[in-house]
């Protein structure tokens, strides 16, 4: 079969989703040059050197100390790139941004309270009743501690 009788017979089975005659021709030179693997070869790149253990934990620090840093901050101070910071965030250390509608972070020591009292009651429930609590969707948060900045007067 010629690559073009190739080119063809894959138009006619897969339509638009078919691979473009540049790369029918490519492919068809390689297996015709003796290649067997469908498999992508190895091949001379730079290596990801931005995703490694120091950075994590760097990352891990840097969001530990102020939890308002934003990804190109992060980026900046470590020297790397925004997509590797917002990588490490949300790929390996599972962080994501939360609205401060559905996580409030600034609570004065009555909202606190009224917070842990709910909380408590809501854990004394019989398991019967807790089926009527009505919440909002679930948010995820990488190790959350409310922050307190309020002055109390």
């Amino acid at each position: 079969m010629s690559c073009p009788d190739a080119l063809k017979m894959l138009q006619n089975t897969y339509g638009g989703s078919a691979l473009s005659r540049t790369q029918v021709f490519s492919w068809y030179k390689s297996f015709r040059e003796g290649r067997t693997s469908i498999e992508n070869l190895a091949h001379a790149s730079r290596p990801a050197t931005s995703v490694n253990d120091e950075n994590i934990e760097k990352v891990k620090k840097i969001v530990s100390e102020n939890r308002r840093v934003t990804v190109r901050e992060i980026a900046s101070e470590l020297g790397i790139s925004i997509g590797s910071a917002y990588s490490i965030l949300h790929d390996i250390l599972g962080m994501r941004w939360v609205t401060a509608r559905l996580v409030p972070k600034l609570l004065h020591s009555l909202q606190k309270q009224r917070r842990k009292t709910v909380a408590e009651e809501m854990l004394s429930m019989d398991d019967r009743d807790i089926q009527y609590i009505i919440t909002d969707d679930e948010t995820w948060v990488y190790e959350y501690d409310v922050e307190t900045t309020v002055d109390l007067l």
